[in-house]
């Protein structure tokens, strides 16, 4: 007894009986016109409504198509005898009436009004003005045999339409809604890390961020500030939408940070001290940074990232540059520390994430920093976007792309 006490305070038993009718008249609309029974979705109806008539191209063809089989059906069953012109009429309109149904209920198009209640005059009476066949005699066994057919064929068809449009309107929405999302990131990522191409008296610079999914973690920026201009380039943990995001707000603090006129190390040791609050606890990031204020001396700093390649244009010869210290994130307290160094005119500075030194080839070995090194000095006076283009060919060729890839390139003039 509790339990059907129970069962009659569901809030299925509550609702009023005009309300469980309703459901039942729209289950059936389901299955006998699939495109059109989501008219009470409010979901759907937005999904509809927001598509373009020219998005539909493939869809409204398809909805004729299908419903115009009523009319092959509807011949079968009452064996109306129409020659082929005819019975190809009749089931246009029933095709034209199913697409116009669709388009004004899903797109509220109130003037399709009259033509659809003349397309539903025209399917019951223009079968009576058509021409009919001879009469073929056919038993009656053999007749209702065809009608079996005919019934089973349109309810299997029915069926199996509205299965499949029921996965249309599940994951199919849900991979639109995903796709959407992902362009979105990616029109985020391609304006928060643009290529860098950059060039005054005393210097040049080329930087691209190759992500492995549609959307990365590599941050690569130029900044320029009053005591010079900064190249920094950080990675994100991870991959994907997260780790964008949070490579945004990265870049945002580095900004701000150096637009307020404070030190290399202590940017990054406030970036570090906020971070912890904006992502969750198993990411971080890795930074190397590089402050050039002229007068042949440069300011760098790395937490946790790969070293920094310097590249000496009078002996062709390449230096890492490397500190060891914690990444951005791990901990709320940290204190960083920068170096700086000598450079001369035609000397190349190269920062690069560990995406690219551990593209791996089909034997598990490391493209490393002695790949990069190797072209770096055989071909450090090139231009460099020549220079770029080669290492993108050399990774390309030497292993598949597993993690985001960025360099950036910076050389002295004078």
């Amino acid at each position: 007894m509790s339990g059907l006490r129970q069962a009659m305070n569901t809030p299925n038993s509550r609702q009023p009986v005009w309300h469980r009718i309703a459901r039942i008249a729209l289950s059936i609309m389901q299955v006998l016109m699939p495109l059109s029974a989501g008219i009470l979705d409010k979901k759907q109806v937005r999904f509809w409504q927001a598509l373009p008539l020219r998005r539909m191209a493939a869809l409204l063809p398809a909805l004729f198509l299908v419903v115009g089989a009523w009319g092959f059906f509807l011949d079968l069953t009452e064996w109306k005898r129409l020659p082929l012109w005819a019975l190809l009429v009749y089931s246009s309109l029933f095709g034209t009436a199913g697409v116009v149904f669709f388009v004004m209920m899903r797109r509220r198009v109130v003037k399709l009004i009259p033509l659809f209640v003349i397309l539903v005059t025209a399917i019951v009476y223009v079968p009576r003005w058509l021409p009919h066949g001879p009469h073929i005699p056919v038993s009656d066994l053999v007749r209702a045999r065809i009608a079996l057919d005919a019934i089973c064929i349109m309810a299997s068809t029915l069926l199996g339409y509205r299965l499949f449009l029921l996965f249309i309107n599940t994951q199919g929405l849900e991979q639109v809604r995903t796709r959407a999302e992902l362009d979105l990131a990616y029109g985020m990522q391609q304006m928060l890390v643009p290529p860098i191409t950059y060039r005054t008296e005393s210097f040049e610079a080329y930087g691209v961020s190759l992500p492995s999914e549609e959307v990365g973690g590599d941050l690569v920026d130029l900044i320029p500030t009053k005591s010079g201009w900064i190249a920094c380039l950080a990675d994100v943990s991870g991959h994907g939408i997260q780790a964008s995001l949070l490579m945004g707000n990265l870049k945002t603090a580095l900004r701000f940070g150096f637009a307020q006129g404070q030190s290399l190390p202590d940017v990054i040791a406030a970036v570090c001290r906020v971070l912890p609050e904006v992502k969750p606890a198993e990411m971080y990031a890795t930074f190397a940074g590089l402050r050039f204020s002229g007068r042949g001396r440069v300011e760098y700093l790395i937490a946790g990232h790969p070293a920094i390649l310097h590249y000496h244009a009078a002996d062709r010869r390449a230096e890492r540059r490397g500190m060891e210290q914690f990444p951005l994130g791990l901990t709320g307290d940290c204190a960083y520390e920068s170096a700086t160094t000598s450079y001369d005119p035609g000397d190349l500075f190269v920062l690069l994430s560990d995406g690219v030194i551990e593209t791996e080839n089909a034997h598990g070995l490391e493209f490393g920093f002695e790949g990069v090194e190797q072209s770096i000095v055989q071909h450090g006076a090139d231009p460099l976007k020549e220079i770029m283009n080669r290492l993108m060919t050399e990774l390309a060729s030497f292993g598949d792309r597993a993690d985001d890839q960025t360099i950036l390139l910076i050389r002295a003039l004078a």
